[in-house]
Formats: structure tokens, C-alpha cells, sequence
């Protein structure tokens, strides 16, 4: 999964995907544009596996919720 795929399947908005992914809302933008420009940077793999986690287990997120309010 892309991590740009959550964002409709939790309808989060960019500033949580940015968030939970620890980038910048603008290039979590750029995630969005992906497939349509392809100059656009692509989410790091290590993106794309914590959104393969995050879908298979959403409970994951509260854990990075209250790992990021730690800091």
C-alpha cells in the first residue's frame, strides 16, 4: 500500500499523514501526485512498509501517536 492510499481509507487529511510518517505536509502532498507526475518524488520504502503495517494493523497507530507526543 502507499501511504497516500490511508488517507481515504482512515480519511485522514495530509497534516495527520504527515505526521504519522514524520515528513513535511508538502511532501506528503507530493505523495498524491505520484502517479499523475512523474517527476515527483516517490514515499521512501520505509514509508511504504509502515503503511503496509498501518493497514494491517491499524491499531499501530496509536502507538506512533504516542511515540511522536513523546517528542
Amino acid at each position: 500500500m502507499n501511504p497516500i492510499e490511508l488517507l481515504g481509507k482512515y480519511q485522514w487529511s495530509f497534516k495527520t499523514l504527515s505526521n504519522v510518517f514524520g515528513v513535511s505536509e508538502l511532501e506528503a502532498r507530493r505523495w498524491a501526485f505520484r502517479k499523475e507526475a512523474k517527476t515527483r518524488r516517490n514515499p521512501s520504502a520505509t514509508a511504504q512498509i509502515l503503511a503496509v503495517v498501518i493497514s494491517k494493523h491499524p491499531e499501530v497507530i496509536s502507538t506512533i501517536k504516542a511515540f511522536c507526543q513523546e517528542f
